[in-house]
This record gives C-alpha cells, structure tokens and sequence, in this order.
C-alpha cells in the first residue's frame, strides 16, 4: 500500500478520536507475528512484555499459536499482575533484590504458577534463598551469561552480567547448590550486540557493523555451547536455553545450543528496526499528532510529540516522521513537549490546519508507557481499544 492510501486509511479510522492518540495496525501487528514464527523455525518464542506492555496484545500472541510459549517480564510484579489476569510461564528477565518483588515471585509460585528467577551472582540468589525459607517451596532460577565481545579496542555488547567464563558460571552454579530453596532450571544469554544493532541503511557504518556482527556471533555461538556443556557435564539439568532478540531471531534458531527465543520489538517493528538486514517487519504501531499551525508552505506544526525513546542520546531516539511520506524535523527543534514542526517538501492538498500527521516511536513498548490506551485499526475502522501499563505504576515503576 502506497503511503497516501495508508495515511487516508488511517485518517478516516480514526477521526473521531481526540489527538495525541497511539494505535496499532492489526493487520501489520498479526503479519509481523507470522513472520516471527517464521524466522523462529521450530522454536518456541517468548514474548518479551516490555515491548508491549498491554495485555490484550499479549493475549492476542498467545491465540495466534501455541509456539508463542511465555513472557520475559521486567519484574515480579509485572508477572504478578499479567498472571492475575490469567497468563502464565514468566521469566523474569532482570535480577531483582527489593522485597516486594521476592514477596511477589514468592506469591506467583504459591499459586501455582511458572516463573523462573534471573541471576547473575549469589546476593541475588541468597536474598531470594532467604524469601523462600519456611515454605515447601523452592524458586527456580535461570543463570544470565554475559555473551558480550570485549577486544580490548572495542567492547562490543551490552554491560548486563558479570558471568563472562565457563569458570565464572561452574563457581556460581556451585554456590547456589548449597541453598536448598533454589533450583537452577535455564540460563540465557543474550547477544544484543547482535539482536539490538542495526546494520542496514546506516551509511558507512553498515560495512563495519556486519564485521563487527559477525565476528562477534561466533564467539557468541562458542561460549553459549561451552557454558551449558560445562552445567550439564556437572549434573545440572537444564529445562531451557534462551536466546536472541527481533534482531537476531534468524541466527539464532540456528543455533543448536538454543531451545527457546525471545521477541518483542518486532510485534510493533518501531524506527530503529527499519535498519536490519538479516529481519524485516512492517510498522504497525504509531502515535498521533494534530497540526495546529502552518508557519510556511512546507511547515506544519503539531501539538506536542516529545516521545523521545530511552538509552544513550542520539537523534535515532526521536520519533520517526512517518506520514505524510517526506517529513522532517528540524534539526534545531527535533520532537518537543508542547510542539514538533516538520518540513513536508511538497504537501498534499488536504494537508490543513487541524488534519493529522502520524510517527513511529523510536523503540517499542515505551509508546504504551506514554498513552494510556491504544486504539487497534483494522482497515478504515476501530476494532477496540485496549489499555497499557500506563495507568500502572504499581507494575512498572
């Protein structure tokens, strides 16, 4: 579909709407899942919630297929809330130490309930030993290997676990087998140097990142099978492997060390994962904006629009102009708080003060952490509206 047709086909759904507003394309939505299972192969997929953060959505996944097996979740309390609305099979992505998350991974468990602990240490580990002390209960928990490439000149990854080595994982694995309320089940290793990296249509860079990439993936592949070898070898039953992300779901389905992948970002396909060369999504979420004033011919500006994504500053964290076709920010202005002015070199004729201009968030889930609900279009018509985290704090603090 040609952008004029998707802009009017927007345009007539939601026109009744107050803006600003975020919607998902319905269509776009169930075709970017199809294509996840795809490139999945015969994996299941774990839905990382974060990129959501809305349960209709995560619910919808799960209906689609039964491959779509569980949720990476934030925290405790996330899972404890989506469980309370009836889903199941949480691995808690990040460690966590307050009490009122182990309080709440305790109460998931009691209810009979799958979720599984991420550690990197034994604090974590004893601190969640101690929860659980006095139940029948035991937790189980998943060991998070740092699968980053550090060459000296460059360190190539994420600063995410302290678990770097064979040697490093053994003496961890140990220590946790001497506290009878934990159970190591998994352990995941997350290549985001190779998942969260674009390396399409960045100019020269695109050359050097592929290099880096792909260098980088055999080590990757290397220390993932030596690490869980190593468990094994000791009597360490692993019920699952985790791996990957939207922007490495294809290599690593190849990866025979893996048995389960994790996706999010694809769902929705935001800016920054236009810019794959292994991936290919279509946008399906957005947000909103009405055009207040017309400073010049090929200027419009909107009513606010500062939905600036998180992470290191860069202008690829603005949002993405999408709709009409040729906008652009200001370079001095960008995406502001009570107003975003962008250039359109040859305006359409309807294009009026008062009419609607559309963007992609930088990044996924953190749209439904901007808006409280998310209008689903399907066609030229709402189909629903569904409420995010937004209204949430208790879950996503």
């Amino acid at each position: 579909m040609d952008w004029e047709a998707l802009y009017l086909r927007y345009t007539m759904a939601l026109r009744e709407v107050p803006r600003p507003l975020a919607f998902v394309d319905i269509e776009a939505f169930d075709g970017n899942a199809r294509r996840v299972l795809e490139y999945a192969g015969t994996l299941p997929v774990r839905i990382a919630t974060k990129s959501l953060r809305c349960v209709a959505l995560l619910k919808r996944l799960q209906e689609m297929s039964d491959r779509f097996s569980g949720f990476l979740c934030m925290s405790p309390r996330e899972a404890l809330y989506l469980s309370e609305e009836g889903l199941d099979d949480f691995l808690i992505g990040y460690p966590f130490f307050q009490r009122s998350d182990q309080e709440a991974f305790r109460e998931i468990l009691s209810r009979g309930k799958r979720v599984i602990a991420v550690v990197d240490n034994i604090e974590q580990a004893e601190a969640l030993h101690y929860t659980f002390r006095g139940t029948s209960l035991r937790a189980p928990v998943c060991l998070d290997i740092d699968v980053s490439s550090d060459w000296g000149w460059l360190y190539f990854g994420v600063r995410r676990s302290p678990l770097r080595s064979v040697e490093e994982v053994l003496l961890l694995a140990q220590a946790l087998r001497r506290l009878d309320r934990i159970e190591v089940v998994g352990v995941m290793a997350y290549e985001a140097q190779i998942a969260g990296v674009g390396d399409k249509k960045v100019g020269w860079k695109g050359t050097l990142i592929r290099y880096l990439k792909s260098r980088s993936w055999r080590e990757v592949v290397a220390r993932r099978a030596a690490v869980v070898k190593a468990l094994r070898d000791v009597g360490i039953d692993l019920a699952f492997v985790n791996g990957g992300g939207t922007g490495s779901l294809r290599e690593t389905a190849a990866d025979p060390t893996v048995t389960e992948l994790t996706a999010g970002s694809a769902f929705f396909a935001p800016g920054l994962f236009d810019h794959y060369q292994s991936v290919s999504f279509t946008p399906a979420a957005g947000f909103s904006l009405e055009i207040v004033r017309r400073p010049a011919k090929d200027v419009f500006t909107c009513h606010g629009g500062g939905y600036i994504a998180s992470g290191a500053i860069g202008k690829e964290k603005l949002p993405k102009p999408w709709l009409p076709h040729g906008m652009t920010f200001f370079p001095h202005e960008g995406a502001g708080e009570v107003q975003t002015p962008v250039r359109i070199p040859t305006p359409p004729p309807y294009l009026k003060i008062g009419e609607p201009l559309y963007f992609r968030h930088a990044k996924a889930g953190e749209l439904s952490q901007r808006f409280p609900a998310l209008y689903l279009v399907h066609g030229e018509r709402i189909v629903g509206q569904v409420p995010t985290y937004a209204s949430l704090p208790e879950v996503w603090a």
